[in-house]
């Protein structure tokens, strides 16, 4: 039996342009939350966007009692793409 979600988990897109990653998150129409990070070249492109992506969910103020995580990537032509959790709802998951 698969668990239903209620709700919409954040959502970060994370662009590369001129060395850079970039990771946004829309909350709302007021408000956007962002991070930057030139390229690791130890890394590959994946492990860049992920981190990228990482730094912005361990910087925004959006409420959890004990932190958030990535449960799910996926990527297009021009996109990473993350879904961001609560780690005491991925415990549930």
């Amino acid at each position: 039996m698969t668990k239903q979600i209620n709700y919409s988990l954040p959502c970060i897109s994370v662009t590369y342009k001129n060395g850079t990653y970039k990771a946004t998150h829309k909350r709302n129409n007021e408000k956007t939350y962002r991070k930057n990070k030139p390229t690791d070249f130890e890394l590959s492109e994946f492990m860049n966007a992920r981190t990228v992506a990482e730094d912005l969910i361990n910087s925004w103020d959006l409420v959890s009692n004990d932190g958030w995580e990535l449960i799910g990537s996926g990527h297009d032509a021009d996109k990473w793409y993350f879904i961001a959790t609560t780690k005491q709802f991925s415990k549930e998951l």
